[in-house]
């Protein structure tokens, strides 16, 4: 091919790009009236100048905003003294946060005859992965904006759960927790520090120190384990309060009704019947 001819097309070409990106509605003063084409998005022929003019001015009112045009590779053909052609693959960056269609390959024909001295578009052609175009739509805006959405949420999701998974992992590792599990199947022995601190591979000064660090001591886990399991059978359970003092370590029931109205400030029985 000649290089002016190459320059040629290349010119041609350039400046559809240029106005196309731009938005500039000049582009329309470029078709030929003897028109056919292709939308990406399309299932259908376009056989005149008129509808593509519509297309095109669809396209523009849909994305207002200047589109970035990203080419990867641009072939020309110098088909005769009327006819050249050019077939370019690239990306379009659109001026709204997107993540699904700058990274597609879109794939644009054009094709040029020369008409009274002045060079008119007869064909033009664009393909793409438009999977998510709708009715009315020439790109996929509200497809984007949804599956970008589906995306946000995703990653919301993943990393809520993430966040809880670190803090059971954390839960898991802290001895406070490890202390309270001990106990959870032992509460109506008589288990000491020394017992649970053996059972840990710990001294009874380590163990001490970590719950202190933590924010709390072998008495208080002790002490909140019983509550909590005491509240949980007088709700859920039939058992009498003298089995449930029993059950979760008390010696005696008046010690025991002692520490519930500190814990809730009512009796066993009240606290129970409250709740029926």
């Amino acid at each position: 091919m000649r290089p002016t001819r190459q320059r040629l097309i290349r010119s041609l070409f350039d400046e559809y790009i240029k106005m196309y990106a731009s938005r500039d509605d000049r582009l329309t003063a470029h078709f030929s009236e003897n028109f056919s084409g292709y939308t990406g998005g399309g299932d259908f022929l376009v056989k005149d100048r008129e509808e593509w003019v519509k297309i095109t001015r669809q396209d523009f009112a849909q994305v207002t905003g200047h589109i970035r045009i990203e080419m990867l590779n641009l072939v020309t053909q110098d088909l005769s003294d009327e006819v050249v052609a050019a077939t370019a693959l690239f990306h379009i960056h659109l001026p709204i946060p997107e993540r699904v269609l700058s990274r597609e390959a879109v794939r644009l024909t054009l094709v040029f005859r020369r008409e009274n001295e002045d060079w008119k578009i007869v064909h033009g052609g664009i393909s793409v992965p438009y999977y998510l175009v709708r009715e009315g739509e020439v790109y996929p805006i509200k497809g984007l904006y949804e599956h970008n959405h589906e995306l946000e949420m995703m990653l919301k999701e993943r990393t809520l759960a993430l966040e809880e998974a670190n803090r059971k992992l954390d839960a898991l590792n802290r001895v406070s927790y490890q202390v309270r599990k001990y106990l959870e199947s032992r509460l109506d022995e008589d288990i000491d520090m020394q017992t649970i601190a053996q059972a840990l591979n710990q001294s009874m000064r380590t163990l001490g120190r970590r719950l202190k660090q933590e924010g709390t001591t072998f008495l208080q886990i002790k002490d909140k384990l019983r509550r909590d399991v005491a509240m949980q059978l007088l709700i859920e359970s039939k058992k009498s309060v003298e089995a449930i003092a029993a059950q979760i370590g008390f010696t005696s029931v008046t010690t025991f009704h002692r520490s519930f109205k500190k814990w809730t400030g009512t009796t066993p029985l009240v606290y129970q019947r409250t709740r029926e």
